[in-house]
């Protein structure tokens, strides 16, 4: 299989206001086989994410550029929202071919304008894509650094694991395939090694902290 069709501490964040935005897409990561409880059925599933142009939001203490994200199904059949996202996107209906297997890398790092709406859900505020369209005639935007892509089939992308924000991480753990893939395995070791630094991190900052005293030559002993 392929790609074929950030944990912000708890910090209150600024949501966008109602409008149009234009976004580059900046990631695309594999959610692995999701169960729906709802509807009692499990589906490959993957996250979207754009990192909006012109908009930063600052976390604890530094600048960041603003992300949005969208999970969708790998399905591109006639009812599919990934279709209707792709086609208005792309501005073109897909062609015969194109709809037995389109690699969604494809749209790694291309430019969209997206339709962004604030809602409010019990008793908290979200922002949510309401639709996407294509750029302007005319309207160029060049591509940005450090885009990645994440497929738990793919033990290459494996090491974009870590660029992945933590709540999508959590996602993740809960896939169907997460043992059939090996993947388990590899989370297992990621987070035996986030665990060791992070406490090579306090031992370092605790030996800082500890007041060395020195001898007094008057005293007796």
């Amino acid at each position: 299989m392929s790609m074929i069709a950030s944990d912000n501490g708890g910090q209150v964040i600024e949501k966008l206001e109602n409008g149009v935005y234009t976004a580059v897409s900046s990631a695309i990561i594999d959610l692995g086989l999701q169960k729906n409880e709802q509807f009692k059925k499990i589906q490959r599933k993957f996250m979207m994410i754009w990192t909006i142009i012109g908009e930063e939001v600052e976390i604890n203490g530094e600048k960041q550029p603003r992300t949005i994200s969208k999970e969708y199904s790998f399905s591109l059949n006639e009812k599919s929202t990934l279709r209707k996202d792709l086609q208005a996107w792309r501005g073109v209906p897909f062609k015969e071919e194109e709809l037995q297997g389109y690699d969604l890398t494809k749209i790694l790092n291309k430019a969209c304008q997206l339709q962004i709406i604030l809602e409010e859900k019990n008793n908290k505020k979200y922002n949510n894509i309401a639709g996407i369209m294509s750029l302007p005639r005319g309207m160029k935007i060049e591509g940005i650094d450090n885009t990645y892509y994440f497929d738990m089939t793919n033990p290459e992308t494996w090491s974009n694991y870590c660029k992945v924000p933590n709540w999508i991480q959590e996602k993740i753990k809960k896939a169907e395939n997460l043992g059939s893939t090996g993947f388990d395995e590899y989370i297992e070791d990621y987070e035996e090694k986030i665990e060791e630094a992070k406490n090579k991190q306090e031992e370092s900052k605790a030996n800082a902290n500890t007041e060395i005293i020195e001898p007094d030559d008057e005293l007796p002993f």
